[in-house]
């Protein structure tokens, strides 16, 4: 049997204003293809379709044609909900997408044994999937921090309760089937991408899996929610396939795949890595005012998107340098000043003595460009509402 691995699509992402989802589509269109010609019998996509919960209708169609060119091509596949997914949309969707021979998993009911779906290959053989949609562990961590308990303690539950579904997937599986299970979640040992948003990586995943609590009489455990293409646990072999083009500058040089899984029912799943090409480059300049032309100069003739940081001394009047950046390097789409000198120079995804308005300016201007000061205004009165008095420093 042969299964092709996928997640983190995030279409309808934009990067500093530019819309990113053309480039996604062209990935999903080239991951189609390669079901197609690589034989797959079945396609897993572990969460993160969108990376919004109200994705835009480009972002709809981006995923919606991948899902019929895997219909044209008689290749049936099985779907969980990310953490960017609004599960209760891709659950009412659910329904029609299985006209097209998608099975969407995107939320836990009731009863744990609807999450283990099957698939049967051209060969007649079974695919057995325990298919978890993302379980939110947020409101875990903001109800431990204000109830002042132990947040280990809570860490442990939260492992505790995972376990619980894990067991239960785990009884869906057959000696006679080949049996994969797929998540997303962030397990322990994993690398997270260089990205403008790991700073949030640990406010957000505070909470993981360990490859321990993985059942053994997996062949195969499809991850997502990382974007680095990894293997961080071998028994039984769990991977992260990685997000389908670079996302942001964090992600700039790094190789984007889906991987292709050719297995047995009792025998060990060979896995095979498979390039994509779609997509543009990402490429950060870092440069001194006295370096800068020599530096623009080096992407000359580069095609993809370009960040440019400059190294300035703390105090230094900068007018009109975003402009003759941009005039020498049409493709940059981001020019930021860095203060050297004035203890400002800490990399972008530092939290140590960083203030929650700063985190968010960060994580806004990595999405859409310079925060509107009304909505800057109205965080920060959230902020101080949510927490009285002064903006708190994040500790590491």
């Amino acid at each position: 049997m042969r299964v092709l691995h996928t997640a983190d699509f995030h279409a309808g992402r934009t990067l500093r204003g530019v819309d990113r989802t053309p480039e996604i589509h062209a990935a999903l269109t080239e991951i189609a293809d390669l079901a197609r010609t690589e034989r797959a019998d079945a396609v897993l996509v572990s969460g993160d379709l969108f990376d919004s919960v109200n994705p835009s209708a480009d972002a709809e169609a981006a995923i919606f044609q991948f899902f019929l060119a895997l219909r044209d091509a008689g290749i049936p596949s099985i779907v969980i909900a990310g953490n960017h997914d609004s599960a209760n949309r891709l659950a009412s969707l659910s329904g029609l997408l299985g006209w097209v021979g998608v099975q969407m998993v995107a939320q836990v009911g009731t009863n744990p044994q609807a999450l283990v779906r099957t698939i049967t290959a051209r060969d007649g053989t079974t695919l057995t999937v325990g298919a978890l949609p993302y379980l939110s562990e947020r409101r875990l961590i903001r109800s431990a921090d204000l109830l002042g308990q132990d947040v280990g303690a809570w860490r442990q539950r939260y492992r505790e309760g995972i376990n619980f579904f894990l067991r239960q997937l785990e009884r869906g599986f057959r000696g006679d089937t080949v049996n994969m299970l797929m998540m997303h979640a962030t397990l322990d040992g994993s690398t997270p991408s260089g990205s403008e948003r790991s700073f949030l990586f640990d406010l957000t995943n505070a909470y993981t899996i360990s490859p321990l609590q993985l059942p053994a009489s997996a062949q195969y455990v499809a991850l997502g929610h990382v974007h680095k293409a990894q293997q961080p646990g071998e028994a039984p072999p769990a991977y992260y396939p990685g997000s389908v083009i670079q996302l942001d500058f964090g992600e700039a040089g790094e190789r984007k795949q889906v991987n292709l899984v050719e297995v047995e029912p009792g025998r060990p799943a060979r896995v095979h890595a498979l390039p994509l090409s779609a997509g543009r480059e990402l490429r950060t300049v870092r440069a001194t005012l006295d370096t800068l032309d020599r530096k623009l100069e080096s992407v000359q003739g580069f095609g993809g998107l370009v960040k440019v940081i400059i190294e300035a001394p703390g105090g230094t009047a900068m007018p009109g340098l975003k402009d003759r950046v941009l005039r020498a390097t049409p493709n940059a789409i981001a020019v930021d000043l860095e203060r050297v000198g004035e203890g400002t120079g800490a990399a972008p995804s530092a939290r140590e003595g960083v203030s929650m308005t700063e985190l968010f300016t960060r994580y806004y201007e990595a999405r859409k460009g310079a925060v509107p000061p009304a909505l800057l205004d109205a965080f920060r009165e959230a902020d101080a509402a949510a927490q009285p008095g002064e903006d708190e420093a994040v500790s590491a």
